[in-house]
Order: C-alpha cells, then sequence, then structure tokens
C-alpha cells in the first residue's frame, strides 16, 4: 500500500499478470484503470475493461482482473473511520456513512463500469485525476484534499445509484421525489428520519405527512424505513466482513438479536444465514 491514512487508502499498482491482493477494508473500493486492456471477474461474471473505466469491488467477493495488455490501476479504499469526523473538520463526514451505505445496498455487485451517465463518469474522472495528483505530490494537506475530494465522488455516485432506483418510475410530484432521496441518503441519521423533522423540512403538515406518504409511495413510511435499512444490513453482511453486532448498532437496531428478528421476518433468513449463503 503506497498511501494510508486513517480513514482511506490509495494504491497504484500495475500488472502484467494478475496477482492477489490484501485488502481490509470495512466497505468497498473503488478502481480507476489508468492503462490497460483485459476482463474483469466477479464471482465468475466477467466483462471487459479499457482505460478510464471505474469500478466498484465490495470487501467480501471473489474478483479479479484477467490482464490482456500491461494494465495500471489506482485503488482507492474507504475504512469505516473515514465517516468519523476530526475535531478541526469544517466537513460533517459522518453524514456521509447513510451515503456510502446507500450506494453498498443499491450496486449490482457485478462487474463492468460503474457509472453509466456519461457527464458523471467524466466528472468522477476529473476528481479521481485530482486524488491522484495528490497523491503523486504528497505534500502537505493533500491527505484532506483527498479526503474531501472523495465527499464529492461519494456525492455523484449516490445521485446515479438514485437515478437507477427511480428508473421507470412515475413520479408526478416533484416534492415526493426530493424526500425520497432526501431519505435514501440520511437513512441511518435516527434523528432526521423522524414524521416530525421530514415535516418540518419538506414543509408538509405533521398530521398529514403518513397519509401523504404512502399515497405516494404505496407504502406506509414505518415500513419504507425499515425495509431500507433491511436492504442495507443484507448488502453489508453480504459483501463485507463488519460484525453483525456492529452493522445492527449502525443501522439503529436495538441490538444484532433485533436486527436479526426483522430480517426474518420480512426476507425468511437470519443474518448468519444470508451471510453463509445458506
Amino acid at each position: 500500500m503506497d498511501f494510508l491514512h486513517d480513514s482511506f487508502a490509495i494504491e497504484i499498482a500495475g500488472y502484467a499478470e494478475w496477482q492477489e491482493r490484501s485488502r481490509t477494508n470495512n466497505f468497498f473500493e473503488l478502481v480507476y484503470v489508468l492503462e490497460g486492456t483485459g476482463l474483469q471477474s466477479v464471482n465468475s461474471i466477467k466483462l471487459p475493461f479499457r482505460e478510464n473505466d471505474i469500478h466498484l469491488l465490495p470487501a467480501a467477493k471473489c474478483y479479479k482482473y484477467i490482464i490482456e495488455e500491461a494494465s495500471r490501476f489506482l485503488f482507492v479504499r474507504f475504512t469505516s473511520s473515514y465517516f468519523i469526523p476530526l475535531s478541526n473538520d469544517q466537513v460533517d463526514y459522518s453524514s456521509w456513512f447513510s451515503r456510502l451505505n446507500f450506494i453498498l445496498a443499491n450496486h449490482n455487485h457485478h462487474p463492468g463500469e460503474l457509472i453509466k451517465d456519461a457527464g458523471d463518469k467524466e466528472q468522477v474522472k476529473r476528481l479521481l485525476d485530482a486524488v491522484l495528483y495528490e497523491y503523486e505530490r504528497k505534500e502537505i494537506c493533500s491527505s484532506f484534499i483527498i479526503r474531501t475530494t472523495l465527499v464529492s465522488i461519494l456525492g455523484i455516485l449516490s445521485r446515479n445509484a438514485q437515478k437507477s432506483i427511480l428508473k421507470g418510475r412515475m413520479i408526478s410530484d416533484s416534492k415526493f421525489a426530493d424526500l425520497l432521496n432526501f431519505i435514501s441518503f440520511h437513512i441511518i441519521n435516527k434523528e432526521m428520519i423522524t414524521v416530525e423533522y421530514l415535516s418540518e423540512r419538506f414543509g408538509i403538515s405533521e398530521t398529514y405527512f403518513s397519509e401523504y406518504f404512502k399515497r405516494n409511495a404505496g407504502e406506509r413510511f414505518q415500513d419504507y424505513v425499515l425495509k431500507s435499512r433491511l436492504r442495507i444490513a443484507e448488502s453489508r453482511v453480504i459483501y463485507t466482513t463488519t460484525p453483525i453486532k456492529e452493522i445492527a448498532w449502525e443501522l439503529g437496531f436495538t441490538d444484532s438479536s433485533h436486527l436479526n428478528r426483522m430480517m426474518k421476518r420480512h426476507y425468511g433468513k437470519g443474518m448468519l444465514q444470508i451471510r453463509k449463503g445458506v
């Protein structure tokens, strides 16, 4: 590993033939193909890769790159401490923890290009070039600049994930679309995902909120929030190595037993069964 920070790790690696890498990230790794061609394989599914591709690699899944032409990669690995704000931080990085969970829960975990929107891909490419520039300089404030740049990258990835979710859905009420976006991006912040808070923020009568939400979503607000958190829990237990009790705590469940009961009720399987693929 070439560049280590408490909250992220960056590596540039070149391969004429792929070699296994040591990966200890809690969530996922972004991969930027700097040069080369070949096949990206995730769980035995293979798709071609080429220069300027951007991929997402979850922590706990089998992957490799089949190199056809000598290749170089920029790997950006996120750790849980990325989202713990430092005492002198101007940005509340902890609020981005929800977005990372949202990205992980709504990615298809197949190989191939991560970002479908051409404009967004070009923007992320520019931001990754900025990360690469600071990585190579390794000067004063380089780690801070990289950290803040990663916030922008996560924002664009979140936007793409939400576009994919809403694709094909007819939402005529723009306020409701904004409400769904807000819930998705702050799903594990219990203080911000309450009827009282959301009613005030979006100018909806508190007494009317539940009816308004069910009319537009087709399900109760409480059920929508619970299912969203369970979908994140399912992704975290499959695609990361995070302990189940830690997943439960981070997603606002009382304990791992509470999360397990809810998962069995809605999915018919407990967390250990899901992790083991039973």
